[in-house]
């Protein structure tokens, strides 16, 4: 075969194997949608309903719910969402799991203290932004660095 020829054949696997990623992607990206839905939903409705009766503080029971919810994105991130991206030891998916989870925390952290303590806004403009602003920060992150 000549180079030309060569080169057109590549191109034309390149062309072939490209949806096939496409596909993988999008599937990427709907597994870490709902994997995430699912932890942001638990915090954002733990945040609530300690706030709700009255078992700790904003600020607190943002953390405890981070907590809770942190377990549940690692678990579901790593055994479904980016189960086969990289040949790295699950504890080193972890460390950096954890490292992007506490900006998440600091994002939601430094939300809260300014919307409800600062601004004396309602708690729920705090739950917005955790529902919106953290999650497609974190999935940037952890999609280039943390399972990569």
């Amino acid at each position: 075969m000549s180079v030309s020829g060569d080169l057109k054949l590549k191109n034309k696997k390149r062309f072939i194997k490209q949806p096939e990623n496409r596909r993988q992607s999008y599937w990427q990206v709907f597994k870490f949608i709902i994997v995430g839905g699912l932890a942001t939903a638990t915090h954002a409705s733990l945040f609530v309903f300690i706030i709700e009766t009255h078992i700790a503080n904003a600020l607190q029971a943002n953390f405890i719910a981070f907590s809770v919810a942190f377990l549940i994105s690692f678990l579901g991130q790593y055994h479904w969402t980016f189960r086969n991206s990289s040949d790295r030891h699950w504890t080193k998916k972890m460390a950096r799991f954890l490292m992007v989870a506490l900006i998440g925390l600091g994002l939601n952290t430094a939300a809260v203290y300014i919307i409800v303590d600062k601004l004396l806004l309602p708690y729920l403009y705090a739950v917005l932004f955790m529902v919106t602003v953290v999650p497609v920060t974190t999935f940037v992150i952890n999609k280039k660095w943390a399972f990569s």
